[in-house]
């Protein structure tokens, strides 16, 4: 196996900057003027990372409802995770088990827009402040070379992940509400002396609120990565090994670069001036790289 130094992984994570992993769409109602028990669907998708594969274990995962639609939105400001840990409610809200298919995703083989249904259920009325998704044990990473290596929780980590929700994250359609979350790979894996940690890093966003870009990067021998960046909002893809098509999502109203990063001996460029806007998508004409 050819070993992959501490310096080397983090100048190759380096062109990997954000980007969007693990989406989840909800339907339940933040603020329902009627009281009634909401439906809710949970879809997992993914952008990429310097893997084949990346192996994921989820056990459960759960949302946390505040009954009281009175509360303004800074109530659950002092409501810590770590104080959520192993806990089913507490004065800020109450923990609701979805539906799910426990068990083992790759999570590699859900980008560029593809995503599949992780977790169903109906939720009470009320605000919704959280995400908790628990991990299992049995997650992994399969390198470029095909070598699988366990991917462990990083020191400090422990196997609850959360993500806060604000009213700007959830989709409203036919009664329901979508909610995404990226589970941003680049950013939440490390390798030390020869071992993969995990330490997640997510966040939530709307499709409706939020835009996307899409195109197509030749030629395919290039390898290129394509990241889009607007201040400190930032996705990254990598192009289907087929056809050179990307798409990056859940990007926020704004004039966005987006630069293409090759190997092989192709130049690397950047287009400036890209508008995104909300519910739409910004389609780029193809870029072809050059050596």
């Amino acid at each position: 196996m050819k070993k992959i130094t501490l310096k080397r992984f983090g100048m190759m994570m380096a062109m990997v900057l954000p980007v969007l992993l693990l989406f989840f769409a909800i339907a339940c109602n933040k603020s329902a003027s009627t009281p009634q028990n909401k439906s809710l669907t949970v879809h997992l998708t993914d952008d990429p990372a310097l893997f084949n594969d990346v192996f994921i274990d989820v056990k459960t995962v759960e949302v946390k409802i505040d009954p009281d639609l009175n509360h303004d939105s800074h109530f659950s400001d002092a409501d810590k995770d770590s104080d959520d840990d192993g806990t089913d409610h507490d004065q800020f809200g109450k923990w609701d088990t979805l539906h799910i298919r426990p068990g083992v995703y790759d999570i590699m083989k859900l980008r560029n827009g593809l995503d599949t249904v992780l977790a169903t259920g109906n939720i009470p009325v009320g605000r919704i402040e959280k995400i908790r998704i628990t991990l299992g044990t049995n997650n992994s990473v399969v390198l470029a070379n095909n070598v699988s290596q366990p991917l462990i929780l990083a020191p400090g980590q422990n196997n609850y992940l959360y993500v806060k929700i604000d009213d700007e994250d959830l989709d409203n359609a036919g009664g329901q509400v979508g909610l995404w979350i990226d589970f941003d790979l680049s950013e939440s894996i490390r390798e030390y002396n020869g071992q993969f940690y995990l330490k997640p890093a997510l966040k939530a966003f709307s499709m409706e609120q939020s835009g996307s870009i899409e195109g197509k990067v030749l030629p395919l021998d290039a390898h290129a990565m394509v990241k889009a960046y607007s201040g400190t909002d930032t996705a990254t893809a990598i192009p289907e090994a087929g056809n050179g098509e990307f798409k990056i999502r859940g990007l926020k109203t704004g004039t966005y670069s987006v630069s293409f990063k090759s190997s092989n001996g192709y130049r690397d460029t950047t287009i400036t001036n890209v508008q995104v806007m909300k519910g739409n998508e910004t389609d780029l004409p193809t870029v072809t790289l050059h050596k």
